[in-house]
């Protein structure tokens, strides 16, 4: 059906361009007929007149009087071998300036034409794009969604009917329960995580404040203390003092937040991530570097996108919600994100921001 209509919109523009052109073409070139005719009428008129002359010895004494109401773009002038008519330069010259004009003024008005209707197309194609990847984007949200809620709710499903079997020794019991909690969590991040990327696209950031990257980081880091504590991680913070952008502190909350979870979530061991805050003149920079397994360079294009959890190739797997959050909240402060990785290496995420000017 894609197909279909694009075949249909690409022959539609196809058309509208070729009718533009003909158009143009036509218009110009009925333009030079039309000084051509006038120029034949002329010159047939040179003939009836030169004609008249003969016939009639009369005209010849005086042609002006009786031949230039009729024939008023003819000169008649007299010479040794008698009455000459010739036409006249000034309506010649008159004519073809006015051809000329006319011709230019086609000639714009077709090329402004074509621009519409070339502009009118890119809008035309840019909204059926457009249209295409907000429906595909919904079904892979819906999708994505809709496997990454019922996973745990299948496992959690599962380990409750395992607890109401009889002669469930309590070992088991404790184990269960703590997956279940663990299953638990994993559904609360996931709604988090949701519900962030939805009022995402829904709430205005609100005002721009003045931000300094390092105490910013420092905060998200001690929001983490706990969380790194109970996965033995470890976060060191190597700050430039001045590095200061125009912003929403929320928003670059998450975006730190979510670098560090995800590089402590996929390190199977102890792993420690260095921040680094750089100052710019334009950009200043944030460098999350973790010591984990790394990403292999064939998969780095797909992290970011939305609900890509790298199961299928082997990675440890969340929702694949979080680095799409980065992306997006980086972005919405003006900015890039970009990861340099080598497989068993660690990767690095780096925010560029840009930099806030002077108070004034």
């Amino acid at each position: 059906m894609r197909a279909r209509m694009g075949i249909l919109y690409g022959t539609l523009v196809t058309l509208l361009v070729m009718m533009g052109v003909w158009w143009t073409y036509f218009l110009t070139g009925e333009t030079s007929v039309q000084a051509d005719l006038q120029m034949q009428k002329m010159a047939t008129d040179r003939l009836h007149a030169t004609f008249l002359i003969q016939a009639d010895p009369r005209l010849m004494e005086n042609p002006r009087e009786f031949l230039k109401p009729s024939f008023p773009h003819l000169i008649f002038t007299r010479t040794a071998h008698g009455l000459e008519v010739q036409i006249d330069p000034m309506v010649v010259a008159s004519i073809e300036a006015s051809a000329r004009s006319k011709q230019r003024m086609f000639l714009f008005e077709g090329l402004f034409f074509l621009s519409l209707l070339v502009a009118g197309s890119g809008i035309l194609i840019y909204s059926w794009r457009t249209e295409v990847k907000y429906k595909q984007t919904r079904t892979l949200f819906l999708a994505g969604a809709t496997h990454e809620f019922k996973t745990p709710l299948a496992s959690l499903r599962l380990y409750t009917e395992t607890m109401c079997r009889e002669g469930l020794s309590e070992n088991d019991r404790t184990r269960i329960r703590a997956n279940m909690l663990e299953d638990m969590g994993r559904l609360d991040n996931l709604v988090n995580d949701v519900l962030a990327l939805s009022a995402g696209d829904t709430f205005d950031d609100g005002p721009k404040l003045r931000l300094d990257l390092a105490a910013e980081a420092r905060r998200v880091i001690n929001d983490l203390t706990r969380f790194a504590e109970d996965r033995g991680a470890e976060f060191v913070l190597e700050a430039d003092d001045g590095a200061v952008i125009l912003g929403n502190q929320v928003t670059f909350a998450l975006a730190l937040r979510n670098l560090l979870v995800n590089a402590v979530k996929h390190s199977p061991e102890t792993v420690r991530v260095v921040i680094k805050v750089q100052t710019g003149r334009r950009n200043h920079r944030v460098h999350v570097g973790d010591n984990g397994p790394g990403i292999p360079r064939r998969l780095q294009d797909k992290v970011f996108e939305c609900f890509y959890s790298g199961i299928r190739e082997g990675r440890s797997g969340g929702a694949g919600i979080g680095l799409h959050l980065v992306r997006q909240n980086v972005e919405n402060l003006g900015g890039q994100v970009s990861l340099v990785s080598e497989e068993g290496q660690g990767s690095t995420f780096t925010m560029t921001l840009p930099a806030a000017g002077e108070e004034g």
